[in-house]
Parts: structure tokens; sequence; C-alpha cells
């Protein structure tokens, strides 16, 4: 698949994000590669991140339903526009918006649901700086 996944973020919702920041960054040691203060992620392995987000922030218009939202990372805009149009025609997937640009972050993307209720998100990185660091 040409457009296969490179990385993929787990975020989990906190109401104190100084709880999820002392066990992944200290307790368990993870590098921290983005910290946005409202949204810290920590590297587990190659092209996989644990991402903890604030629940006082409004996430993105989309708050994480569950308190899980899987980001999974693609290398273009296009890469993105085409996984929308392979899950346009998949049964049982609910889409919850059209592919664009994400308000204040460098992140193409689109959510969805899955057919057992989670929300997931397929994404590119739109700046250097910010592949750089999922790389």
């Amino acid at each position: 698949m040409s457009h296969a996944p490179y990385a993929a973020i787990t975020f989990l919702r906190y109401e104190d994000m100084s709880v999820g920041e002392g066990f992944y960054g200290k307790a368990l040691g993870l590098a921290l590669v983005d910290d946005q203060d409202w949204a810290k992620v920590y590297r587990i392995s190659p092209g996989a991140y644990v991402g903890l987000v604030s629940a006082r922030k409004r996430l993105l218009e989309k708050p994480v339903g569950r308190g899980v939202l899987l980001s999974i990372t693609v290398k273009t805009r296009e890469d993105v526009d085409r996984w929308f149009e392979k899950l346009r025609e998949t049964p049982d997937v609910e889409l919850l918006n059209s592919p664009g640009m994400v308000e204040s972050l460098p992140v193409y993307s689109f959510f969805f649901i899955d057919p057992g209720g989670y929300q997931l998100e397929i994404q590119a990185f739109t700046t250097e700086e910010a592949i750089a660091k999922y790389m």
C-alpha cells in the first residue's frame, strides 16, 4: 500500500496532566518528543508514541470520546485523502469530518469512528519540523 502509515500515536485524556507526565516521563522514562502544553507526546519505540491530552482543553473540536484516540500517521496530505476515500466505502465506519488542516497545529487529518466505537484519526504532518519529531 503506497500510503502506508509510518507512526501511530495513542492519545489518552488526563484530568491532571502532571499525573500522566510523572508516569510516562519519569516512571517509564519515555522521551518527550512534542510538548504543546495541553498535549504531550512520548516515544515508546520507533513509530510508536503515547500522547497525553488535557481534559481541560477542548481537543480540536472533537473530544476524545472514550478517553482514547488513535492517530495513524501517513507521509502526505494525498495519503490522508486516499485513506478518506477508502474509508468512505468501508461498512460500519462513521466519518466525522472531511480531511482538513487542524487549527493551530501543523496537521492535515480527518476523524472517524471504527466499528467498535473507538475514535481514530488519519493524519499527516505538514511542516518539516513536525515530521522530524516522528521520524
